[in-house]
């Protein structure tokens, strides 16, 4: 027999965070896109 204040508890909780998540701004926005090249540092060349 499957215990019900087992299945309350962790159904309360997993509707608890997605109450605390649901109003949040930021799960509307992706954050933008990360460029690679911006991190590469370009060496000098040198006269060969």
């Amino acid at each position: 027999m499957i215990d019900t204040l087992s299945l309350l508890v962790s159904h309360g909780v997993i509707l608890l965070a997605a109450w605390r998540l649901l109003p949040r701004a930021d799960l509307d926005r992706d954050p933008p896109p990360h460029d690679p090249g911006a991190d590469r540092v370009e060496e000098p060349r040198g006269h060969a």
